[in-house]
C-alpha cells in the first residue's frame, strides 16, 4: 500500500469515524472538511469528494457518501493533516489486504454466498478501532465544540476560529487541545473531557 493510499484512507477514517457505516451527505462531509477541521475551503472540499467518488473510494446515492470499504484501526499520528492536492488529482482505490482477507474469509467459509451479499456483510460488521497509537481524543472533538457552544453561548465557527488561532500560534497543538484551551478561557469546566 502506497503512502498516498494510507493517507486517503486516514483521511476517510477520520471522516467517518463518528458515523460508522452510515451515508453522510455530500454537504455534511464538505462542511467537516472546510469548516469543522478547516484542511480546505469549500471549492477544494467539492474537489476532493467528486475526486474521491471518481476514483472508487467513496460510493454514492441520492447525494449521500459512505466509504466502499468498512473503516479499521489505523494508525493517525497527532495532529496529522492530509495531502489535499495530491488527492484531488486522484488516487484509485486498492482493497486493503484486511479487507481482502476479510472477503476471502467469507466467501472459503460460505461458497454460496454470492459475491455482492460478502460486501454487504462485510461494511455491515465493521472492525473497532483498537489501534494504542490512535488517538482517543479525536472522536470527541464534535462533542467538545458542542459543550463548548452550549455553556458559552459562542457560535460553533467561532469557537473553531478560536482553536484554529490558539494552533497556529503554537503549532504541534491538536484541535482537540486548542479547543480545551478555548473552554478554559471562557471559564467552562472541561474537567469530563480530560
Amino acid at each position: 500500500m502506497s503512502d498516498l493510499e494510507v493517507e486517503v484512507r486516514r483521511l476517510i477514517h477520520i471522516s467517518f469515524n463518528d458515523y460508522p457505516n452510515e451515508w453522510i451527505s455530500s454537504e455534511k462531509l464538505i462542511r467537516i472538511w472546510s469548516l469543522d477541521l478547516q484542511w480546505v475551503d469549500s471549492n477544494d472540499a467539492q474537489k476532493l469528494l467528486e475526486s474521491l467518488i471518481k476514483t472508487g473510494w467513496l460510493q454514492i446515492k441520492d447525494n449521500s457518501v459512505k466509504p466502499i470499504e468498512s473503516l479499521y484501526s489505523l494508525d493517525i499520528p497527532i495532529g496529522w493533516n492530509p495531502m489535499v492536492r495530491r488527492m484531488i488529482d486522484g488516487v484509485d482505490f486498492i482493497p486493503s489486504e484486511a479487507e481482502s482477507i476479510n472477503e476471502k474469509q467469507l466467501i472459503t467459509s460460505n461458497p454460496i454466498v454470492e459475491s455482492s451479499n460478502v460486501s454487504s456483510f462485510v461494511e455491515d460488521n465493521p472492525s473497532t478501532p483498537n489501534d494504542r497509537f490512535v488517538d482517543p481524543m479525536i472522536q470527541k472533538i464534535s462533542e467538545i465544540r458542542s459543550h463548548i457552544a452550549t455553556v458559552s453561548g459562542l457560535e460553533i465557527r467561532e469557537i473553531q476560529r478560536r482553536a484554529q488561532r490558539k494552533r497556529k500560534a503554537c503549532m504541534p497543538m491538536t484541535l482537540w487541545m486548542a479547543l480545551l484551551l478555548v473552554g478554559r478561557e471562557q471559564r467552562i469546566d472541561i474537567s469530563l473531557f480530560l
